[in-house]
């Protein structure tokens, strides 16, 4: 239990491991249904894993004691079921023709919330810049819902244009041609991408109107407007 308690509190510790942690019994389904290496799963005494989850995992399956999970996990109510997989590698270059990057978004669930939206918009990648949180963050794997178990990550996006979402600079989102290849760029909740001095390295900027009284969005809502914008304009 030491190392998972290791795993679900340390980046460096999931780097080195070339592990991260699966907290809760559909994302566990999740992950085997994304042919995830499972390496092992632990199971408080409540949980009939098979039954529960209705799959087969290939992997050690360990029994522990009520509320030892509660002690290991981050989640204010544990599920009974965490398990180690394997960190997927990281391809150079995103395949297709839109990925999402996020660029020093440092909050794990804005960052989940991204990544899940960029699914569902139809992103073939996602990149995350060092600067940003640990995309196998346990909270970040949570907030994804799956989501960063069926889509690539990328060093950098295809070949294209950089689109930088900013409040104040650039077309209107809705105004914007947002059909051809791209990688989409969100920045840090607080200082966007000027903190990280992405600005010279972003092609062209789109913004998200908002009414006087409002300076910004959340990212993660941001992201929302334009993934689907994005893809919209790619079915018209």
């Amino acid at each position: 239990m030491a190392e998972l308690r290791r795993l679900v509190r340390n980046r460096r510790d999931r780097t080195e491991a070339g592990k991260f942690v699966i907290d809760g019994p559909q994302l566990l389904v999740e992950a085997v249904a994304a042919d995830l290496e499972i390496v092992d799963v632990f199971v408080e005494p409540v949980v009939d894993l098979w039954a529960d989850l209705g799959v087969s995992v290939n992997a050690p399956v360990w029994t522990v004691g009520d509320g030892v999970l509660a002690k290991v996990g981050s989640v204010v109510t544990p599920q009974g079921v965490m398990a180690t997989a394997r960190i997927p590698d990281i391809i150079p270059v995103a395949d297709g023709d839109f990925a999402v990057e996020l660029a020093g978004v440092a909050d794990p669930g804005n960052a989940g919330t991204i990544v899940r939206t960029a699914v569902a918009a139809g992103a073939q990648a996602v990149v995350f810049s060092p600067e940003s949180v640990d995309p196998w963050n346990p909270k970040t794997v949570r907030a994804s819902a799956g989501a960063l178990f069926r889509v690539p990550l990328a060093e950098t996006g295809p070949k294209g244009e950089r689109v930088g979402a900013d409040p104040h600079r650039g077309d209107p989102y809705h105004q914007a041609d947002l059909t051809g290849p791209l990688t989409l760029v969100v920045g840090n909740e607080a200082h966007g991408l000027d903190q990280l001095d992405q600005s010279a390295a972003i092609d062209r900027w789109v913004s998200i109107p908002t009414a006087e009284s409002v300076e910004s969005l959340n990212v993660a809502a941001a992201a929302a407007i334009l993934c689907f914008e994005i893809a919209r304009q790619r079915r018209s």
